[in-house]
């Protein structure tokens, strides 16, 4: 949905409830857990991770490592960072990691089923050139798949009721999908759907259609 073929007043209530009703048509809610429903869709497919090393290297030693539980599933797994070290050691240990600035205009040489933003969004100064760089490397009938905290969420709402700080420190925004329509229209890409993976049973089965339930947004973004 590109709102400014519809309006000129980024305000326009009247473009607000079709946002509204746009988004609400292309959300939908998962019971399962998010890592698991990450590895079922990459699952014998090709995969390039951003933001793969997580960190740093003693994230790598977790069993919950991202990179780690995608190489086990995909038929093919590029891991993409900033982080030239950790990248390089891990490189020594057998993974393909490139060291790469996602924001850049930099091709890699190879589009992918999937390319994985794991709670990368947040942390850039420039997410609209984080998804060209995305969309740059996806193949034709790909997906983008973006995980970002939910300012929304529950937990956080109270945590900041009681002044007590959530945030990561390097995180410097949140995204809602409205903003991640925006991000997708300026990035000349299209916001395909949105997930949420409610918590707190049995109150997402209550609110169905709260998002306060769920801590993070998976945005799925595609070629226009």
């Amino acid at each position: 949905m590109d709102w400014t073929k519809l309006s000129i007043d980024p305000c326009d209530p009247d473009i607000q409830k079709r946002m509204q009703v746009f988004l609400q048509s292309i959300r939908s809610i998962e019971k399962i857990d998010y890592m698991e429903w990450l590895l079922g869709k990459v699952k014998g497919t090709t995969c390039l991770d951003i933001g793969a090393v997580e960190h740093d290297l003693s994230y790598t030693e977790k069993p919950s490592w991202k990179h780690k539980r995608l190489k086990d599933v995909c038929s093919n797994l590029t891991g993409v960072d900033i982080l030239e070290e950790p990248a390089v050691e891990l490189n020594k240990r057998g993974y393909d990691i490139r060291i790469c600035d996602a924001t850049s205009e930099e091709y890699l040489g190879s589009k992918y089923d999937f390319v994985v933003l794991g709670d990368v969004l947040e942390h850039v100064e420039n997410p609209v050139n984080l998804l060209r760089f995305s969309i740059r490397h996806l193949k034709e009938n790909g997906q983008v798949i973006a995980k970002t905290p939910n300012p929304y969420y529950v937990d956080n709402i109270r945590n900041f009721a009681r002044s007590k700080s959530f945030v990561n420190f390097e995180h410097i925004a949140w995204y809602t999908p409205t903003m991640a329509l925006e991000i997708a229209r300026r990035a000349e890409c299209r916001l395909s759907a949105y997930v949420v993976f409610p918590r707190k049973r049995p109150w997402p089965s209550i609110f169905p259609k709260s998002d306060i339930f769920t801590r993070d947004f998976v945005y799925i973004f595609s070629h226009a």
